[in-house]
């Protein structure tokens, strides 16, 4: 078994004290703790809380553009260069950490100060130039109906992280194992391709 370094040991002790109590509550003591190393060696690695905040969303943010954009062609057409999209984000958010969820909706929720600063300019604005891209090209084929690539995007996006922040929330009650069995994503995605192809393509 490959050794865990201790950058790792931080980001993964860091990533849970943020779910827990966000940037504003969080504590390095803590994360020493969780991570069992010596308070110094965080601030050795990653000089600040805020640093370390900042380097625990810019993993995860690049690990999102990459897998969104690594099975793009201009040898697909529109509709399955967007169904990959989909795909992939669906694949992603199934398999995140949990934790990583919770700090988004911790770090949203309290103004959204990194998420403006780190997603915004790194995932927000290239994906939608390149959803706005394969979506004028959906159109001018015939292929999509004149719909609003920005709006499309958004809907689409905030659907999935809507349906798993329910999941996380509601993993533990009966309502929960009802809605959300095992092959839930795959359910999901299916019936959230569906819909999009009733209502964007041309037919």
């Amino acid at each position: 078994m490959e050794a865990i370094s201790t950058e790792e040991k931080i980001k993964k002790s860091a990533l849970r004290e943020f779910a827990l109590n966000g940037f504003e509550g969080a504590r390095v003591d803590r994360i020493a703790q969780k991570a069992k190393i010596n308070k110094a060696m965080i601030y050795y690695h990653y000089k600040s809380k805020e640093n370390l905040y900042e380097s625990v969303l810019s993993d995860v943010f690049k690990t999102i553009f990459l897998k969104l954009t690594s099975t793009l062609s201009n040898e697909k057409s529109p509709d399955e260069q967007l169904n990959l999209i989909i795909n992939e984000y669906i694949e992603f958010i199934r398999t995140v950490d949990p934790d990583f969820m919770k700090m988004m909706m911790r770090e949203l929720s309290s103004g959204g100060k990194y998420f403006k600063k780190l997603m915004l300019p790194g995932i927000v604005v290239p994906m939608m130039k390149i959803v706005q891209e394969i979506i004028s090209s959906g159109i001018k084929q015939n292929i999509f109906r004149e719909i609003q690539p920005h709006y499309t995007f958004l809907q689409t996006l905030g659907s999935i992280i809507f349906f798993n922040a329910i999941r996380i929330t509601l993993q533990d009650t009966d309502v929960g194992k009802s809605l959300f069995p095992d092959d839930a994503f795959d359910k999901f995605r299916m019936n959230l391709l569906g819909i999009l192809k009733t209502g964007i393509m041309v037919h």
